[in-house]
């Protein structure tokens, strides 16, 4: 009687462990091959629980012409406001947790986004995401241009959606946000590379909107549509790497991209992150547009100083070390050390870390004249 009992509770149990396995299938099988998925696998997966995709391109009426089947609508502005007077910056946790909510989204969620072809409003909800520390979402390649013209199945009839709650996270991801403190910690100090990815004539000041035109000082300048092709799909990852490579840019760093007010930069976050897997990204929403109307704050206009053509000189570098390399060691030593490119990259950023006040262009000088020796 008692090993009938025994067996009954186990085969019990053996069949809620099935259960339950049989119930988490459904949802691993639906997460995607990476942060950017293509339109295959998006047409492959529509079908399938949990996944909600959400549309937030530019007008409604594009929305109303035609969507993804079970797309809902995110007009692209609700996720910025403004802040202190500052005119746009991301909306507060607590309302994007609403709106979330609203489009039956909770902190499991898989999310989809996508937007037109070439555009930085998908990469901006994503990485808002990020910043709530919502690790489940991807984006389109290609966007809702690459899927209508691969004739894929489009629709004008609304998700039927029930609303959840969104619960926010104890702490919000920093890692991914960088305030204007920190900017200006940067400007003075260095320690990270300033990536203003706005067109060339917006960082030169030529063009502009604002108080003063420009960039932010010691900014380089990288066009974020430059790592798209022609389709609006991204480029591959050598093609990425040899591009940021040539400024500079590199996984060891890091990394705050900036723009006007956070959505251009929001894309080279993505491209850097998520495409190309470099740990240390921020994004500084605020943006050119908070920093330059602020008088004190220093604004170059031109190529400025650390611009991807500005001219490296092996005696800037030896005026660096004279000035802020004898702090731990005497000139004499440093002049003796023998290093590869690679070993005085290191020697440098450790000084950085110590303390030493280099911009990344005063950095790239040291690091030639050193390797120079």
């Amino acid at each position: 009687m008692k090993s009938t009992k025994v067996f009954r509770w186990q085969y019990f149990l053996g069949l809620f462990i099935v259960f339950a396995i049989l119930s988490v299938i459904p949802v691993l099988s639906q997460e995607p091959p990476s942060k950017l998925v293509s339109t295959d696998w998006l047409e492959k997966n529509l079908s399938k629980e949990n996944l909600r995709i959400v549309d937030v391109r530019g007008s409604i009426q594009d929305y109303w012409q035609g969507h993804i089947p079970g797309a809902v609508y995110f007009n692209p502005e609700a996720m910025r406001l403004a802040d202190g007077g500052v005119p746009v910056k991301l909306t507060p946790s607590e309302a994007l947790a609403i709106m979330l909510g609203k489009m039956g989204v909770n902190e499991k969620t898989m999310v989809m986004v996508y937007a037109e072809q070439g555009d930085f409003k998908a990469p901006y909800l994503i990485w808002a995401l990020d910043y709530l520390g919502h690790s489940s979402a991807a984006i389109l390649d290609g966007g809702f241009t690459k899927w209508q013209k691969e004739g894929r199945p489009v629709t004008q009839d609304y998700p039927k959606i029930n609303p959840v709650r969104y619960t926010l996270s104890s702490k919000l991801n920093q890692e991914v946000r960088a305030s204007l403190e920190e900017v200006k910690e940067i400007v003075d100090r260095g320690g990270a590379v300033l990536l203003d990815v706005r067109p060339a004539q917006m960082y030169t000041g030529e063009k502009g909107f604002w108080k003063r035109n420009g960039h932010i000082k010691g900014a380089i300048n990288h066009f974020w549509g430059e790592d798209l092709k022609d389709d609006g799909t991204w480029k591959s990852k050598e093609e990425l790497n040899q591009a940021y490579e040539k400024l500079g840019v590199t996984p060891d760093k890091s990394i705050i991209v900036s723009c006007g007010q956070g959505q251009m930069s929001a894309h080279a976050y993505f491209t850097l992150k998520h495409v190309l897997g470099y740990p240390k990204v921020k994004n500084y929403d605020g943006g050119f547009n908070e920093w330059s109307n602020i008088d004190g704050l220093p604004v170059d206009t031109g190529l400025g100083e650390s611009s991807p053509g500005g001219e490296v000189t092996t005696s800037d570098g030896e005026n660096l070390v004279k000035e802020r390399c004898t702090v731990c060691h005497s000139l004499d030593r440093v002049n003796k050390a023998k290093k590869d490119k690679a070993g005085w990259e290191k020697t440098v950023s450790q000084m950085i870390d110590k303390g030493a006040k280099l911009n990344d262009a005063e950095r790239q000088a040291l690091i030639e004249h050193l390797s120079s020796k």
